[in-house]
């Protein structure tokens, strides 16, 4: 409004504030209009995003309960190789016992005894060899 209001008419003034309304309506509707469209963006972004959100948060659920049953799986196996081991360790327990029974009743053999034994055995066997035709 570059006119001096005071020298206009009433007229003129009237006019003047008629085109004022004019740009303010405008203005007002490019507003709304600008609003209407933000909302009906939020709103598709909202229906976009929610069904992701939930179908992520679902996946994520099932992770989890896998990870859990995992878990769960890692430590029944964990305690069956305790047990196994402690069953492996009372083997070799039982084992370690019998060998040293055997070496004992081992070394409770008299050498001597059984090369005179064996001895003796080999000259009985040597005559009934030449007997049936074997040399020796």
């Amino acid at each position: 409004m570059a006119k001096n209001l005071e020298n206009l008419s009433e007229r003129d003034l009237l006019i003047e504030i008629a085109k004022g309304q004019r740009k303010e309506a405008k203005s007002g509707r490019i507003s709304a209009t600008a609003m209407v469209c933000l909302v009906i963006a939020f709103i598709i972004a909202l229906s976009v995003f929610v069904p992701l959100a939930a179908n992520t948060l679902e996946k994520v659920n099932t992770t989890l309960t896998e990870a859990e049953n995992v878990a769960v799986s890692a430590q029944k196996s964990l305690e069956e190789i305790d047990e196994m081991v402690s069953n492996f360790n009372g083997v070799i327990v039982d084992n370690t016992d019998s060998v040293n029974s055997a070496l004992s009743k081992v070394n409770e053999i008299d050498i001597k005894s059984l090369n005179k034994s064996i001895e003796e055995l080999a000259s009985i066997l040597d005559p009934l060899a030449r007997l049936f035709g074997h040399k020796s």
